[in-house]
């Protein structure tokens, strides 16, 4: 008698229910370190984000960006967001920019990781030198690494390094001349499931006291000029496809962005 596979429905509730526990340990290990862990994205933001991605990812697998796809990522804005918001005015601005924005996009495209985005094997010390190797002429600081990984970790490099690179330009930009950029990255296991714990320290004079550290993680929120304040929105909505947490601590002597990136992600369902 042939025996039929039995897929038993049992079994993804169980997984769910390991996974969510992880990240309930990864934001148990942040609020331990005093950082205040990210909000999540709602289905607005959430959608500009993957629109946003999806404009990244042709700037890296073309390396060059089109000018209607920038249009199209504009329109995509004012549809979505009221007219007395930061966001519509960003939306001009990025629409009439399109011929500006050739250095950004061959910054981005230099981070290709590999020759495909499914996961594969890869060392920390490898994606954050490419990363720190992009932000390094955006500032007139030093970056300096400490990699305590071991081996090799799987993972997809091409959205690990897409969400790293912006909290590194962020902390490149707050820090001053002569100034250091600290970027660490630590082993972890929570739950069971491995993991890296990335943490990126700049040397500014931290977030603006002004603003609520919860609304960092949302579209074109910012205190500084001539940002739209879309990075650490896309981090943030990244973080479940790349089974990663985040947070930020914020004091006067600087900003630390905190991201728990457990191995080949997808820890969100």
């Amino acid at each position: 008698m042939t025996r039929i596979p039995r897929h038993d429905h049992d079994t993804f509730p169980a997984r769910d229910a390991h996974r969510a526990r992880a990240v309930r340990g990864a934001h148990e290990l942040l609020r331990g370190l005093e950082v205040m862990p990210a909000a999540e994205c709602d289905e607005r933001d959430m959608d500009l984000m993957r629109s946003l991605d999806t404009l990244f990812a042709q700037m890296i697998r073309a390396t060059r960006h089109t000018s209607g796809s920038v249009r199209a990522y504009a329109s995509l804005i004012e549809d979505g967001y009221d007219t007395t918001s930061n966001a519509v005015a960003w939306a001009a601005r990025i629409s009439k920019a399109v011929g500006d924005l050739d250095d950004y996009s061959t910054r981005v495209a230099a981070l290709r990781m590999c020759d495909s985005e499914r996961a594969s094997e890869m060392r920390w010390a490898d994606v954050l030198a490419r990363i720190a190797a992009r932000c390094g002429s955006l500032g007139a600081c030093t970056i300096e690494m400490v990699d305590r990984t071991t081996g090799t970790f799987r993972h997809r490099g091409e959205w690990v390094a897409r969400a790293l690179f912006h909290p590194l330009r962020n902390a490149v930009e707050a820090t001053p001349r002569g100034g250091i950029v600290r970027v660490r990255a630590d082993q972890v296991r929570i739950e069971g499931f491995p993991a890296v714990h990335v943490r990126i320290t700049d040397a500014g004079q931290g977030i603006d006291p002004r603003m609520d550290v919860r609304d960092i993680w949302k579209p074109f929120t910012t205190s500084k000029a001539n940002h739209a304040g879309l990075g650490l929105a896309y981090v943030s909505a990244c973080a479940p496809r790349l089974g990663m947490v985040n947070g930020v601590r914020s004091e006067a002597s600087g900003t630390t962005f905190h991201g728990i990136i457990f191995e080949q992600g997808e820890l969100s369902w």
